[in-house]
C-alpha cells in the first residue's frame, strides 16, 4: 500500500526539519517495497528558500484526498507562517482530511495556529514550549516530550526529533521490527532515552551566557577532564 506523505514548507523553514523525515521514509521505503512517497508542498508551490538558504522546489498545497500523513517542519520562518491566512486555512481543512497531521519543532506554532491543536497534548522545541503555551492557552504543552501523539495529530520536539517521529509513525504503518531496522540504518536511537530536559540542561549549563560556562571554558583551555552530573549520569 502506497502512502503519499506531504512535507509543508515556507519561506525561513529549518532544512533539517524536512531532510530528517524525508530519508526516513525513503529508506523505510526501499526496505517496505515504496511504501512510501514523499511530497514538498507549499502554499503557492515553486521554489522555497530554509533558512540556510537551500531552496527546494515544491507543488501547490492542493492536493485534496491524495495525502495520507502531512508533517509541517520547523524553523525561524515560522513566526511569519503561523499569521499567514493561507497557510492556516489550508492547515485547518487538511487536519480535518488527512489521516495523520503532524508537526517537527516550531511547526507545532502553525497547528496551534490552526485551531488544530486545541483541546490537545502537544510538545515542540524546548526553547520555545512556553511561548507556545502562552500564545496558545488551549494547548496542553508538554515541554520534555520528544513526540507527542493525540488522536491523529502528533508534535516533535526540536529539529532532529523529526527523525523520532517519522520512525514513530513507520512503526505504526510497517511494523516495529522495520522501523529499528531504519533506526540502524540512520545509525540513530529507535527510541531515545529521556525528554528534552537532558539537552536543555546541558545548554544551561555550559551554553554561552550560563553560570558555569566560564569555568568550563578555562578548564577546556588546560585539558582539564571534566563531567557534569545530569539525571543521575556523569557525562
Amino acid at each position: 500500500m502506497l502512502r503519499i506523505i506531504g512535507l509543508y514548507l515556507y519561506d525561513g523553514f529549518q532544512l533539517l526539519d524536512a531532510c530528517g523525515p524525508i530519508t526516513s521514509l525513503e529508506i523505510s521505503g526501499r526496505m517496505a517495497n515504496d511504501a512510501y512517497q514523499v511530497i514538498l508542498l507549499s502554499a503557492k508551490g515553486g521554489p522555497v528558500r530554509s533558512s540556510s538558504g537551500v531552496v527546494i522546489e515544491t507543488i501547490p498545497a492542493d492536493l485534496e484526498g491524495i495525502i495520507d500523513t502531512l508533517i509541517v517542519v520547523g524553523g525561524n520562518g515560522s513566526r511569519d507562517a503561523m499569521h499567514d491566512e493561507a497557510i492556516v486555512v489550508f492547515l485547518r481543512h487538511a487536519a480535518g482530511t488527512v489521516r495523520r497531521v503532524c508537526s517537527v519543532c516550531s511547526g507545532a506554532f502553525l497547528l496551534a495556529g490552526a485551531g488544530v491543536l486545541d483541546g490537545r497534548r502537544a510538545t515542540t522545541h524546548w526553547r520555545r514550549a512556553k511561548l507556545l503555551a502562552r500564545l496558545f492557552p488551549k494547548v496542553s504543552v508538554e515541554p520534555d516530550r520528544i513526540h507527542i501523539r493525540d488522536g491523529h495529530v502528533w508534535t516533535s520536539a526540536g529539529i532532529t526529533a523529526g527523525i523520532d517521529l517519522s520512525l514513530a509513525l513507520i512503526a505504526e504503518d510497517l511494523g516495529e521490527a522495520l522501523a529499528r531496522r531504519v533506526a540502524q540504518e540512520m545509525v540513530v536511537y529507535y527510541r531515545r532515552p529521556g525528554g528534552q530536559s537532558q539537552f536543555s540542561a546541558l545548554a544551561e549549563l555550559g551554553g554561552e551566557g550560563a553560570q558555569f560556562a566560564p569555568l568550563l571554558d578555562w578548564m577546556r583551555s588546560r585539558g582539564i577532564a571534566y563531567g557534569i552530573l545530569l539525571h543521575g549520569r556523569v557525562i
